[in-house]
């Protein structure tokens, strides 16, 4: 589940970082969504991957 957690925040904070400092698109958010609904959806994907990943941890623990 950490795992999966960790994929996501790299899918999502990945996707804003590469937009802001790099100005291209990086992950497979790009491909649906464009302009401020894939700064949205970015945001949320890396907020949920690291939501899931500390429940795992804390699940583990």
């Amino acid at each position: 589940m950490a795992f999966t957690g960790v994929i996501l925040m790299i899918q999502g904070f990945g996707s804003l970082i590469a937009n802001h400092f790099f100005g291209g698109n990086f992950g497979l958010l790009h491909l649906v969504l464009d302009g401020t609904a894939l700064t949205v959806a970015g945001a949320v994907v890396g907020v949920a991957g690291l939501l899931l990943t500390i429940g795992a941890v804390a699940k583990d623990s």
